[in-house]
């Protein structure tokens, strides 16, 4: 378990808001974040993908999602991207407004977070939470309908959870965790009994 950061990401992301270079890169927002930078980074790019997004931009984010749950799950340090990655502009030069967008909402959830409990955020349990994390990112990868909301909120969790070493946060990444398995299940039954259908109405 890590100990609780005196500055509050909603501070750091005010900071990053006021920078109004339209070239801000991934690289950029790593190094202001710091040793914050696995829960920040994996809220910062889980959670657009709680909206509806046009085709492929689960994608864009779920890459480096990939990167940064797998060094959460192996205990790394620090945070590493490939190069191209790091120089890969935020949000489209627009990461200033995005930010400015995301702060009241991060503000309002950090009111309702605390230190708490000992067991899903020690050391083991963010080794886990970067398991679960990792799955969650590989699905976000992967072009199925209707499958990207439970493993970005579960993201979400595991991120704030992590920020704040809330225990109440991890759980409810694993909980979405947990909906998100259970939503494949149920894709791939419904997708199994439209085959079954259409192989009986199409057989000669």
């Amino acid at each position: 378990m890590t100990e609780p950061h005196n500055e509050r990401l909603s501070d750091i992301l005010k900071r990053l808001a006021q920078d109004h270079n339209p070239d801000l890169t991934l690289g950029d927002v790593v190094r202001a974040l710091g040793e914050r930078g696995f829960g920040a980074l994996i809220l910062l790019l889980a959670a657009p993908n709680i909206i509806p997004l046009p085709p492929g931009s689960s994608f864009i984010f779920g890459v480096p999602l990939v990167f940064i749950t797998a060094q959460l799950m192996i205990k790394q340090d620090k945070v590493w991207l490939p190069q191209k990655l790091m120089n890969a502009k935020v949000g489209g030069g627009r990461l200033p407004y995005l930010l400015n967008r995301l702060v009241p909402y991060v503000v309002k959830v950090e009111r309702l977070l605390k230190p708490r409990g000992t067991l899903l955020t020690s050391s083991l349990g963010e080794r886990l939470a970067g398991l679960a994390g990792l799955f969650c990112a590989i699905i976000l990868l992967l072009p199925i309908p209707g499958a990207n909301m439970a493993p970005a909120l579960a993201l979400c969790c595991f991120a704030l959870g992590l920020i704040e070493q809330d225990d109440l946060a991890m759980a409810g990444g694993w909980f979405g965790t947990a909906a998100t398995v259970v939503i494949l299940i149920l894709l791939y039954l419904f997708g199994t009994a439209i085959f079954a259908f259409l192989s009986n109405w199409l057989a000669p």
